[in-house]
């Protein structure tokens, strides 16, 4: 993510004076159906590492704090949890019902497993409309997102298995230039006296995001953490 050297020193973060942020994510999990997932998730930015877990059980999101390892129960258990929870392996109709686009990229090999590999457009009417109802009650988050969603562009590729049809990878890419006062504007953030960035800032964004999905069938089982 790059943006205007003025929000860096706004917002006094390590690495974001020099207009540019950068995060390295990964992990492994384990997800027990219908409403239970764990992952250890690891986070490297501005030469920082940080290790946590987060256990996500009945719509609420216990995630460990990597400074005193205690488990808390997240602020954001609705936005993790959604994002935990999608895509299902277990069903590929959700992948396919908020898409514009579909090509055909043929069949291949995954991890030894015959799956068949797809290029989706997301629909990007589709996907607000497809927004949870607490986001949909909250216009300035709708209008924000649908701002972030008209800035850029969102390719999919999927490889679903030839004979089960679970989902065996999802790869994400996105790219988004964003008008950082628009944005501000659609969130309804009140102007201070030289608060205001200049005119035509933006923040340019990009994501590639891989989920891989294997084991399927092996036992699992997730307890609750003990929140302290």
């Amino acid at each position: 993510m790059t943006f205007p050297a003025e929000l860096g020193k706004q917002l006094g973060q390590i690495g974001a004076a020099s207009g540019s942020i950068a995060l390295d994510m990964t992990g492994n999990g384990e997800a027990q159906f219908p409403d239970r997932y764990h992952a250890v998730i690891n986070a490297k930015m501005s030469g920082l590492s940080l290790a946590t877990e987060v256990v996500v059980a009945s719509g609420k999101a216990y995630v460990k704090n990597p400074l005193s390892g205690k488990w808390q129960v997240s602020a954001q258990s609705g936005g993790i949890t959604g994002q935990l929870s999608q895509p299902d392996p277990l069903s590929y109709e959700q992948l396919l019902k908020n898409v514009k686009s579909i090509n055909d990229l043929g069949d291949t090999t995954l991890n030894g497993t015959a799956v068949h590999h797809y290029q989706l457009i997301p629909d990007k009417e589709k996907l607000l409309a497809a927004l949870d109802n607490a986001a949909a009650k909250n216009a300035q988050a709708l209008a924000a997102i649908k701002q972030v969603l008209d800035s850029g562009t969102m390719t999919v590729e999927v490889w679903f298995g030839k004979d089960d049809h679970l989902v065996r990878r999802v790869s994400t890419d996105a790219d988004y230039t964003i008008d950082l006062n628009q944005l501000l504007g659609s969130l309804g953030a009140p102007a201070r006296s030289g608060s205001q960035l200049p005119a035509g800032s933006t923040i340019h964004a990009t994501a590639h995001v891989v989920i891989t999905y294997h084991d399927f069938d092996s036992p699992v089982t997730i307890s609750i953490p003990t929140v302290s």
